[in-house]
Order: C-alpha cells, then sequence, then structure tokens
C-alpha cells in the first residue's frame, strides 16, 4: 500500500486522553500478538518442511536440493520478519501524528514506531518511522507542511498534533504534545537512563537537524562535523536503514560498507542495526578495505598489517595529501615512459596513423581509466585508422602483410595485462622520495594503512584490467582518524561510491597525519553542487558538568573548535582526586567502579592512555573486579567493566568513566595531548572521575583566558540545505497519457517531414496478407520467416525479477545456478556447444540433443565459482555467469561473442499459457539469419521479428547463425520467435514449453 493510498483511506481517528490513549495501545498490541502467532506458526511449519525434505530427499536428488533451497529461504526470510516483529512488539509506537489531508479535507492519524505494524494489507495500525509521511513528525511545525512520496510527488497537509509517548511494559506511561519532537524534558528523560535502553529509544528522540541528514538522497555526498555525543554514530546508522527502506530498488545491503577505525567501534556501531531492520552490511577497518581492493596481489600467508607509528614522525608523513599527490605524479611519469607517443607512421606508405598530439588527447580525455584500459582506448583508435588504410583503396596490401600489421599493432602501445609488481612499483616509489629528502623506511612485508593505501591506488591505475563493483554507499565513522592519504586512494578506487563521512576534527588523536580540519577533504570529496557538509551542534551524552568539564579541557589547544550545545541535563560534578602513590591509585579506582556498580551502571569504563598501561593496571584490577577481556581485534562492546586505551574509547560512550593517570607526563600541555583527553573525558554519559599521582596535567588544573575561550571558538553560519529540485511527480495514468501525447506528436512530425506512412492492417488482414505472399514458396501450414502481430511483439510486464545467482551446485554432467526466480543448468555438450537451460521449477524432461550437436564421448569441462561469478569451460568454449543478475556471456580464446542482458537475461510466464523469452545483446553491425526447414532457405533477422520454428517438425531445431561465429539452436516442437527491434527488445520467445531451453555452439 502506498503513501497516497494511506492518506486516501478512511480511518477512525483515535480519542487524545489518557483511557483513551490506553484503550489504543492495547488494540495495537492485540494486534501486533496476532501477527507474531502467524509467524510463528510459519516459521515452525517451514521448520519441519525442512526437517521431512532431509528425511524423505537423497543427497544427490536434485529435485530435493531444489525443494530445500526454496524452503530454506522462505524460512530464513519469515524468520527474519519474526525478529522484527518481536521487536517491534517491545514497543510498538513512540509518536503519533494527527493532520487534514488538503486535498481531501478528512482528518487522518498514523502511529509511528520502529517497524509498520499491519492489521491486514489495507489498514496499517503504525506506520514506519522510515516512511514518508513520518518525516513530518521529525521535522514540521504544526500547520501547514508537505510531505514527498516517490514516485507519487508532493502532498500538503495541515499538521494539528504531534504526540511523543513513554510505553513501558506494555504500559503507556505517559505522552507529550509539543511543536518540538522530544524536547529537552523527554530527552532528559530519555538520556538519564541506561546506555542500552538510550540506544533502544533513539529513534523517538531524532531531532529535526539529524532527522535532514538521515533523509538526504544517498546520490549525494556528506560530511558532517558533530561535536562528541552529538549522534552521528547514530545518524549514520539510522541513514543506512533509511536509504534501504526507501530506495530498496536501487540499494541492497550488499551495496554499503561501513568502514571505521577497529574492530571495537565497528561491533558497537553495528550492533544498532537489527534494531533498525537492516542485516548483511559489509563491515570492515579501512585497513581490510584497501587489502579488500588489492584482490588477488595480497597474499594473506606473507604479507601482515602493522599499526601506524605515531612516535616515528617521518612514517607519518605518509598520511597527508601531499604524499598522495606525490604518488599521482609517479605514476604518470611511470604512464609516461610506459607508453609510446611519438607520431605512428606506416612503413612503406609512409601515412600517419596516429600524431603524438592525438595520444596526449586521448590520454588526457580518458584520464580517470587504468593504465591498461588507457592502452585499450589507445589501440581501439589506432586499429580503426590501420583497418582504413591496409583496406583502403589508395594501396594494397597481401593477406599475410595484412595479418603482419595488425598482429603488430594490436600491441604497438603495450599488452593489456601488466605483468609488473605493484609491490615493486610502490618501492620504486619510496625510493624515489627517499632520494627527494622524504626519509621513509621500506616496509618489506608489513604494511600500515598508508602502506596499503598506496598499494590499492596503484593497483587500479596501473594493474587493474577487470573492474570489479564494490559498494555503491560507503558510510566512514570517526572520519578524522584518517590522513588525507587514505582519502585520496579510496576516492579514487571507489570512484562510482557515494560517501556518508561523520566526524569531529576536535577528536583527532593521530594529530600527525589526522584530520584537524575539514578544507581538504570537502574540496576532495564534496565537488557536485547538491553536496553537503553538516554541523550537528547539540550534544545528548554528557551531563552539563562533563561537557563543561571537556570542554575546559579543549579550549587549552591552540586550534579552532567547533561549538557544542549539551542539553540541560545536570548530574554529579567531575570528581578529582590525587592518589599518593600507585597503591593507593589502584585502590581508590576499584573503590570507585565498586560504587558505580551499587548504582547499577551497566556499562563501566577505566581509560588509559595506552595499550601498554591497559595490560598492566588489569592484572592488578582482576583481582578485586571482574573484568571483561580486552582484545582490540575481537572485543564487542557490552555490559560491565572495561579496561581500554583512549584509541580504542573513542567512538564508544559508557554510564561512567574513571580517567587513570590524568598526570602532566601522561598529558603533557600539547594540542595532541588536549584531544586525546578530550576524547576520554566525553565517553561518559552520567558520571566520570579522573584520578592520578603527582602532578595533574595542566589541561585540567591550569585556568583558561576568556580571550583565548573567544578567541579559537568557530562558529561558521548555518547555511539553507542545498538538495537537488524534485522533479514534477506525476501519477501513473499522468504518465501514460503524456506519452501518448508524445508518441501523436511524433507521428505527425514524420507525416510531415519523413518517409511515407507504413499502414498497419488489422490482425486478420495481416495474417491473410502474409499466407497470400508466403504460399508460393512455403509449405502449406507454415509460418517460418512472417512476421508476429505488432501487439504481441511487447514481453509480458513483469514484476522485480530477482536473478541474483544464492547457490551453486556442480554434478558429474551439469551445473545447476539457483535463484529466487529459478534453476539455471549449465551442460557442456561438446567441446564447442554448451546447452543453456532455465525453469522456474525444478528442471524437468529435456528434448533430445539434436544429432547434428552430438558427439559420442563427452567433453572435458571445468567449473570454477569466484567472488561475483561462476565460469564453465571446455577446450573451446567459455561460459561466465554474473552472480549479481544472472546473465551469461559466451567467450571463445578469441573474446567474448554475446551476452544475454544484463537488466534482465530471462523471463518465464505460465499463467494464460506457457510463455518463455531469452534477451540477448546483439549488436547492430551483426548480420543475424535464421534457418528454415532445408539449410538452402535462411532469413534476415536484421532489425526485424519473425517466426522461425514451429511444432511440424519437432525433431528440427531452430538455428539462428551469426557472422561473428556462433550458432543458436532451439529443440524443435514448439513456436519460436526472434525478435532484434530494439523498441521491442531483443529477444528469442518461445510458446508450449515451460522452460528455457537452448544450445550455443562455436565454430571450431
Amino acid at each position: 500500500m502506498n503513501q497516497k493510498d494511506q492518506t486516501k483511506s478512511v480511518r477512525r481517528i483515535p480519542g487524545v486522553t489518557l483511557e483513551e490513549e490506553k484503550k489504543m495501545l492495547l488494540d495495537v498490541l492485540a494486534i501486533a500478538d496476532d501477527n507474531l502467532n502467524r509467524a510463528r506458526a510459519s516459521v515452525e511449519s517451514l521448520a519441519e518442511e525442512l526437517h521431512e525434505l532431509k528425511e524423505v530427499y537423497d543427497v544427490e536428488d536434485k529435485e530435493g536440493l531444489a525443494l530445500w533451497f526454496n524452503t530454506d529461504a522462505r524460512f530464513q526470510q519469515v524468520r527474519q520478519e519474526l525478529l522484527r516483529m518481536e521487536r517491534s512488539r517491545r514497543k510498538p509506537y513512540f509518536g503519533r501524528i494527527d493532520f487534514t489531508d488538503s486535498n481531501l479535507l478528512k482528518k487522518e492519524c498514523y502511529y509511528i514506531g520502529k517497524a509498520a505494524i499491519t492489521k491486514d494489507a489495507a489498514d496499517l495500525a503504525v506506520i514506519d518511522w522510515r516512511a514518508p509521511i513520518a518525516s513530518v513528525y521529525y521535522e514540521s511545525s504544526l500547520g501547514a507542511c508537505t510531505y514527498s512520496v516517490k514516485g507519487e510527488g508532493a502532498f500538503q497537509i495541515d499538521l494539528s498534533r504531534k504526540r511523543t509517548y513513554e510505553i513501558e511494559n506494555d504500559e503507556l506511561k505517559d505522552f507529550y504534545d509539543s511543536d518540538v519532537v522530544a524536547n529537552d524534558e523527554l530527552l532528559t528523560k530519555y538520556l538519564a537512563r541506561s546506555k542500552r535502553t538510550v540506544l533502544n529509544d533513539i529513534i523517538a528522540t531524532i531531532q529535526q537537524e539529524q532527522n535532514e541528514i538521515i533523509r538526504m538522497k544517498p546520490q549525494h555526498n556528506i560530511i558532517v562535523q558533530g561535536g562528541a555525543g552529538s549522534g552521528k554514530t547514530t545518524v549514520a546508522m539510522h541513514r543506512i536503514s533509511y536509504i534501504l527502506y526507501n530506495y530498496e530498488l536501487e540499494f541492497k545491503p550488499k551495496d554499503f560498507y561501513i568502514i571505521g577505525s577497529n574492530r571495537i567501534l565497528l561491533n558497537y556501531i553495528t550492533g544498532v542495526l537489527p534494531d533498525l531492520d537492516v542485516y548483511g552490511i559489509s563491515q570492515m577497518t579501512m585497513e581490510q578495505l584497501f587489502i579488500r581492493l588489492l584482490y588477488e596481489d595480497w597474499d594473506i600467508q606473507n604479507f601482515t598489517v602493522k599499526k601506524l607509528n605515531r612516535e616515528d614522525k617521518t612514517s607519518c608523513v605518509k598520511g597527508s595529501f601531499s604524499w598522495f599527490h606525490d604518488l599521482e605524479n609517479f605514476c604518470e611519469h611511470y604512464e609516461w615512459d610506459y607508453i609510446p607517443r611519438q607520431d605512428v607512421i606506416t612503413e612503406k606508405t609512409h601515412h600517419l596513423l596516429m600524431s603524438s598530439s592525438l595520444i596526449e588527447s586521448l590520454l588526457k580525455k580518458f584520464h580517470y581509466l587504468s593504465l591498461p584500459d588507457k592502452l585499450d582506448k589507445l589501440t581501439e583508435h589506432l586499429m580503426a585508422k590501420l583497418e582504413n588504410e591496409i583496406y583502403g583503396k589508395y594501396y594494397t596490401y597481401p593477406a599475410d602483410e595484412q595479418k603482419r600489421l595488425l598482429k603488430y599493432y594490436q600491441t604497438y602501445f603495450g599488452k593489456r595485462e601488466w605483468k609488473g609488481s605493484i609491490f615493486e612499483l610502490y618501492n620504486d616509489f619510496l625510493k624515489e622520495q627517499n632520494e627527494k629528502g622524504n626519509s621513509v623506511l621500506l616496509p618489506g612485508t608489513e604494511f600500515d594503512l598508508y602502506d596499503l593505501a598506496a598499494l590499492a591506488y596503484l593497483y587500479k591505475r596501473i594493474k587493474e584490467t577487470e573492474v570489479i563493483q564494490e559498494a555503491s554507499h560507503v558510510v566512514i565513522d570517526e572520519a578524522q582518524d584518517f590522513g588525507m592519504m587514505a582519502y585520496g586512494a579510496l576516492k579514487y578506487c571507489l570512484s562510482k561510491c557515494t560517501f556518508t563521512i561523520m566526524g569531529d576534527v576536535s577528536q583527532n588523536i593521530y594529530f600527525d597525519y589526522g584530520l584537524t580540519d575539514w578544507e581538504e577533504l570537502r574540496s576532495l570529496m564534496l565537488p557536485g553542487e547538491f553536496d553537503y557538509f553538516g554541523l550537528l551542534r547539540k550534544s545528548y551524552r554528557n551531563t552539563v558538568e562533563i561537557s563543561n568539564f571537556a570542554t575546559n579541557i579543549l579550549q587549552h589547544g591552540n586550534f579552532p573548535i567547533y561549538p557544542v550545545e549539551p542539553i540541560i541535563r545536570h548530574g554529579n560534578e567531575v570528581r578529582i582526586a590525587g592518589c599518593n602513590d600507585g597503591e593507593q591509585l589502584i585502590q581508590e579506582t576499584i573503590d570507585t567502579i565498586l560504587k558505580w556498580q551499587e548504582k547499577e551502571y551497566e556499562t563501566i569504563a577505566v581509560i588509559c592512555r595506552d595499550e601498554e598501561e591497559v595490560f598492566k593496571l588489569s592484572g592488578q584490577l582482576r583481582k578485586s573486579v571482574e573484568l571483561r577481556e580486552f582484545n582490540a581485534e575481537t572485543e564487542e562492546f557490552g555490559s560491565g567493566v572495561m579496561v581500554l586505551p583512549i584509541e580504542y574509547a573513542k567512538g564508544l560512550e559508557f554510564d561512567a568513566v574513571l580517567l587513570w593517570g590524568a598526570d602532566d607526563k601522561n598529558y603533557p600541555a600539547d594540542d595532541g595531548f588536549v584531544r586525546l583527553l578530550y576524547v576520554a573525558a566525553t565517553r561518559a554519559l552520567h558520571e566520570l572521575a579522573v584520578l592520578y599521582t603527582g602532578k595533574l596535567t595542566d589541561l585540567i588544573a591550569a585556568p583558561v583566558s576568556e580571550e583565548k575561550k573567544q578567541k579559537y571558538l568557530v562558529v561558521p553560519p548555518k547555511k539553507a540545505v542545498r538538495s537537488m529540485p524534485e522533479p514534477d511527480l506525476k501519477t501513473n495514468r499522468e504518465i501514460e497519457l503524456q506519452r501518448a501525447r508524445e508518441g501523436h506528436a511524433e507521428m505527425e512530425l514524420r507525416n510531415r517531414i519523413g518517409p511515407k506512412r507504413i499502414v498497419v492492417q488489422s490482425p486478420k488482414e495481416e495474417k491473410l496478407s502474409e499466407k497470400k505472399q508466403t504460399a508460393k514458396s512455403m509449405p502449406e501450414g507454415s509460418e517460418f520467416g512472417t512476421m508476429p502481430e505488432t501487439a504481441s511483439l511487447r514481453p509480458l510486464g513483469h514484476s522485480n525479477i530477482n536473478l541474483t545467482i544464492r547457490w551453486v551446485a556442480k554434478k558429474k554432467e551439469y551445473v545447476e545456478l539457483t535463484n529466487a526466480y529459478g534453476i539455471l543448468r549449465i551442460t557442456p555438450v561438446s567441446r564447442d556447444t554448451m546447452r543453456i537451460s532455465f525453469s522456474r521449477e525444478p528442471i524437468g524432461n529435456l528434448a533430445d540433443i539434436p544429432s547434428e550437436l552430438m558427439e559420442t564421448a563427452r567433453p572435458a569441462w571445468k567449473c570454477r565459482e569466484g567472488k561475483d561469478r561462476v565460469e564453465v569451460m571446455t577446450e573451446k568454449l567459455l561460459l561466465r555467469i554474473d552472480k549479481k543478475n544472472g546473465g551469461i556471456s559466451f567467450i571463445t580464446p578469441k573474446g567474448k561473442l554475446l551476452s544475454e542482458s544484463a537488466s534482465m537475461p530471462r523471463q518465464i510466464e505460465n499463467s494464460a499459457k506457457s510463455q518463455t523469452w531469452t534477451y540477448f545483446d546483439w549488436s547492430k553491425k551483426e548480420v543475424l539469419k535464421a534457418r528454415g526447414t532445408t539449410d538452402k532457405r535462411w532469413t534476415d533477422l536484421k532489425s526485424t521479428a519473425k517466426y522461425i520454428s514451429l511444432s511440424e517438425r519437432p525433431g528440427r531445431p531452430a538455428c539462428i547463425m551469426s557472422n561473428s561465429g556462433y550458432q543458436i539452436f532451439i529443440p524443435g516442437g514448439r513456436r519460436t520467435m526472434c525478435c532484434t527491434i530494439p523498441m521491442y527488445g531483443c529477444y528469442v520467445y518461445t510458446e508450449g514449453e515451460k522452460q528455457i531451453d537452448y544450445f550455443f555452439k562455436v565454430e571450431c
């Protein structure tokens, strides 16, 4: 049910008193319980069905395997739906909007929750917070306002009420009517709870400035500066959820990457995703992402990743933008030396094929391509010039010389496959930098983040021959942790992606190579007119006392800072305690933790300066306090006491934090340590204690002058959000009428300036005319070579067909690839022929192999499965199946011959009658012919649609032959038509069979 239909449906307006609201809650809970019971029954039924299939069918039984896969897919889907229902049942809704539709002039009311709760298909008891109309709850004031629905346009309403609810244990505790969602009073209540509760209730407290970022279009790049506790991470995760809900056709979970600085942070921030009904998002550190982009060149056995040593100032230079520009220049010089640039002149005729200036202009035009792709473009241009030369009329080249010239110039600019090593090339770059005075050690087999970034860039620019589609949208949290070198490489390697980048430059603890401001990153990542830089000013994490304490630390630095506006929530003052010695410091730490545990704080952190201090302190505390083990790679955020370094605490938040060892030796008065201490102090939600021995650091003890506080405060003016204008969206009926008007206008124009109009006869007259014309030359009853009725050329409409390959099963004689739509079977028939079969159901009996394709011996063949494709190969033919769309490419050692359409390779409709369509990407230059009942009759298939087989001779297969060197055979006994008219699509159509079945044969 679309949003417009929702607003048109007649709904009973609930009451507004406490008693009426309580009754409404009971009604919604009853609906949710009914839905839950049905979902649980479905899960149990499918689980039993899976068990029965396992008992009844043998492992080798192909029919049973197909049934198992289909049932298991439904089981996983229903189980995921059950989990979603269970989450929404715990707190069915948190908000309500009352409004009057300006068109219908009827009052409407919607309750808003984490997920939709439906009474039936036409009655929504609760709408999803991501639904378009829910946006007015977050960002509109009472009165006239509008919301937009994708594909339907904008709707104007008069908003009369926004209500927020407190619901606990199926009981309505309270509700608030306010023009502003989650005012400070309500926010204070939420934030005063434990950390776990805050995460669960965050959807109800999304603020307008946060909602603005969440709902921005995913086609835009955005950078968000937000202070500690401003909800950056929450906004990023909700943005992913919003995009997947509202752009489900353009984005799937696999199209997102979440990038963080360490595994603890990633485990923490992605832990909220299941609560947002989001599954299957890839999450990785920046190092892991660059390793991924190295593909087969990364040897996990021989190479290791090392942390960047902040103490090594010479190695920190690798994180700068200037270092990236140096790498760019190095690659430009390498390409300059690698690619010949002089005039290309033929030996005998001395004709100029390509001038050096043309080569230079082509290289500038295709500067964004990799070296192999640049060579391809140059070679393609050169070969076109060469063909004009050797086949021209002014000079005749003998056949053997033509062959020699073609072979020579095919690799004139270099072979497409680059044979070098990117690791050796990177060492050459580092040696060159050392000669220029940038002293950097060669990495050997241990690589830090910026080594990996450089290697990924070199791979993409110098070596890559086949582009692999990675993510479509990348979310980077704690973005200030990474230097511009990483972003330069990332922008080049993932040039087709858009980015959501969240960070706080005041929390840059990697001060020698991280981001101290956003200017360089903005110029790199926000080139578009509609890209966006946002500022989150409010802090929802700390109490006023903790926030003021942290701001005082930050103001000791000699760098500009962004303003932070804390929510008015008071708590205890920050406790600062000096200890006489280390023994007293340990005891004071233990006593503080035990007191916090008595207050039932669920998450407590003891934050140390570095990992060495963590391991030393943990051993002493463990005697008196139960601790969570610290492991940088496997640790997950959870309840209990954690002892961890500042580096791994960043991005996290705890009910209570103890800052350990805050003396002047651990935290000297330096800008870098200002940021470290600020990060540590802002991790606390409710309580903060600072313990030390010796002298307290001046970053806490020394006062800050008012002049300095004001001098370094940066308050950029808030600009209006620049977003892409919404198109004038129309209804389906309006679109249909517009197309009809355009068609009539085009027809009139052609009648005036074009050739004489062809009058199309009625289907009955057309059939009679065709029969008369073909009766003399064709056997009675045959329609070979005749055109079908125009109305039957356009394939039937369909819902979204999902042909993504889910499972691959290799059998002795064939390979089966299963997706949600059906089963694809590839059967090698001979060394030059393969059979392609596809069915919505388990593949049944297939027609016999035509005698002209039969071979006595079974061919030798191989199957290879990769990350994004499956390959089935014989001696002469390779079939490459794209896992994402299920399309097949037919390849020989000479190159690709043909591909099925990537957008939709095949379609089957069994409703009214059995029909199949197989879509091919035939090129305009290709000459296609179809064979009739004898090899002497061939009909041309260029830009036409013709029947090429009927059911009179079931033993005789239909045959389509291409001048590119292949043939397609369709078994006889079915009505077959081939269409090559672009406006209808290029396809082979069959009627009378429930499965697609054809043979592909190459010329040997």
